[in-house]
């Protein structure tokens, strides 16, 4: 059985981790639904799979439970969103009302998004905002926007502008009663919280369906193989088993007497099961069909499976949340023979652009428009490069006018109609790890948590080739417009006690000297400086 919720901490955690960090990853310890409530749709049949599933002899040690919480209702929905994607990805909407980004795909030549006319969609969004988004309410009383303002008039936004008020983004006509909450840790680290409608993240399904068809892959369910495998490979992570039962809405695909598709949050670290040996012979068992995570779990995945005779074989592999390198691209084709598909993305935005070759991103076809913008907020011509500015209307709790996502690229537009918008030379988030003293390699996500529950708003840390760590924190705590602060970190400065915690956990996390700065949001950037690096080699992959 699991562990308690009270259960002390687990022998195998790596030294410095606060132990209150872990009681977000207590098993069971926010439980408040039942399965009837998590799968609202879920048949009798696929009831009793997932219960197979969840005890599996083998199976991980589950600490969470969540389902896709679609209702019935939610269905036609969720199909309809399907076939608008299938309609922009083949250009054959009119960019407005369901057909969304098709007019993002028939852009002129024009060289700034101020001297080209953005989809219909934006412009409806733009109106929409200024009657019922509290930020452009207040923004149109105090007369500096109001519902007919060009796109560029409006003001970037920034994650901190949604840490420091979520609400004012969140629309007043919304029905709040069936918000899901993710979270995002972004680019510099603050972690925010995103309420998250079930037929939009139901939506992300239906965007993988088309890509994975798009790449020359069938992604048909199999009863006794897992749909999809989200992987994780870190010493504290959500796992749990779960049903995607709009698998047939999000495919496009009538109602088929093939069983609803299972598919399981699996993390890879041998501390998360009953016994070490339990990891291959689940997965070996479960055989699944798309294999999703970022760049690191894939090659851990890919390793394991060639070390001990795994047998995977699945449809596809789907790469996220950092930079996929040619050569991570080629170790993945090379250990399982099909499309590596590449997402890029934010959970604030969702799915932006994909690839599923070393070649540009596209645009993906969702009801998101691209603007390149220079670090002062003004577009930049096409072609050039600067930061990457997203405004999207595909979750109704959250639409977004021109968020600053932090990383950078260069957009090409088509000359005519039918083509893509591709982002070139996009730099995103690097998969980086750490070389502990003792010489085990530590990942950033182990990091991440150990930061966050030391108060932590936003960082950058660093490796020497020395093994030395420099840490420069933005403490939750207002540090205001002194100096940043060097060296040892005493209490005399606003937040310097959440940086001298933070520096004590990470030199028992990594076992190593740590020099720590407190610096400011504005002297930090928000978020175009990456959050990790090393100089260690083999600390980048």
């Amino acid at each position: 059985m699991p562990p308690a919720p009270d259960a002390p901490p687990s022998p195998d955690l790596p030294s410095g981790v606060p132990d209150a960090l872990l009681g977000e990853y207590a098993p069971f310890g926010n439980v408040a639904l039942d399965d009837a409530e998590r799968w609202p749709t879920l048949t009798p049949d696929g009831a009793a799979r997932l219960d197979a599933l969840r005890h599996h002899p083998a199976a991980p040690v589950w600490v969470h439970a969540t389902g896709d919480r679609l209702t019935a209702d939610d269905l036609p929905v969720l199909a309809a969103t399907a076939r608008r994607f299938a309609g922009a990805d083949s250009g054959r909407d009119d960019g407005r009302d369901d057909a969304g980004p098709g007019a993002a795909l028939r852009t002129g030549t024009s060289r700034t998004t101020a001297e080209r006319d953005v989809p219909p969609w934006v412009t409806d969004l733009v109106e929409r905002a200024h009657t019922v988004v509290p930020r452009y309410r207040r923004a149109r009383d105090q007369r500096r926007s109001h519902a007919r303002s060009p796109l560029d008039d409006l003001p970037p936004v920034t994650r901190d502008d949604l840490r420091a008020d979520l609400a004012s983004f969140v629309p007043v006509d919304v029905d709040l009663s069936r918000v899901l909450e993710g979270t995002s840790s972004g680019s510099t680290g603050a972690a925010v919280v995103v309420p998250l409608h079930p037929v939009a993240v139901a939506a992300d399904l239906a965007l993988l369906h088309l890509l994975v068809r798009d790449a020359g892959a069938a992604w048909v369910p199999h009863e006794d193989r897992l749909g999809l495998a989200n992987l994780v490979d870190q010493r504290a992570a959500f796992t749990y088993a779960s049903a995607m039962t709009g698998f047939d809405a999000a495919s496009g695909r009538a109602a088929s007497d093939v069983a609803v598709p299972l598919m399981a949050r699996v993390n890879l670290d041998p501390g998360a099961w009953r016994d070490p040996a339990d990891r291959s012979t689940f997965l070996r068992g479960t055989d699944p069909q798309v294999l999703s995570s970022s760049p690191l779990p894939l090659l851990a995945l890919a390793d394991l499976d060639a070390r001990e005779g795994l047998g995977l074989h699945p449809v596809a592999v789907v790469s996220g949340a950092a930079h996929l390198t040619p050569p991570a691209r080629a170790r993945l084709r090379a250990a399982w023979g099909v499309p590596v598909i590449d997402l890029y993305g934010l959970r604030e935005t969702g799915a932006v652009a994909s690839r599923a070759d070393d070649g540009p991103f596209v645009v993906v076809p969702r009801r998101v428009w691209v603007e390149i913008l220079s670090d002062d907020g003004t577009p930049v011509p096409d072609g050039s490069p600067g930061e990457v500015v997203v405004t999207t209307d595909e979750n109704p709790y959250l639409p977004l006018l021109r968020y600053r996502t932090g990383d950078r690229a260069r957009i090409v537009r088509p000359h005519g109609p039918g083509g893509r918008v591709e982002l070139h030379d996009l730099e995103g988030r690097s998969p980086v790890r750490y070389l502990h003293a003792d010489g085990r390699w530590l990942g950033s996500v182990d990091a991440t948590q150990v930061l966050q529950a030391a108060g932590i708003a936003a960082w950058q840390l660093h490796q020497r080739a020395d093994g030395t760590i420099d840490l420069t924190v933005v403490p939750d705590a207002p540090v205001g417009g002194a100096p940043s602060g060097h060296g040892p970190v005493g209490a005399s400065r606003p937040g310097e006690p959440a940086a001298g915690s933070a520096a004590h956990a990470l030199r028992r996390w990594i076992g190593r000297d740590v020099v720590v700065t407190v610096t400011t949001p504005a002297r930090l950037g928000h978020g175009r400086a990456r959050r990790y690096s090393s100089d260690v080699p083999g600390g980048q992959a």
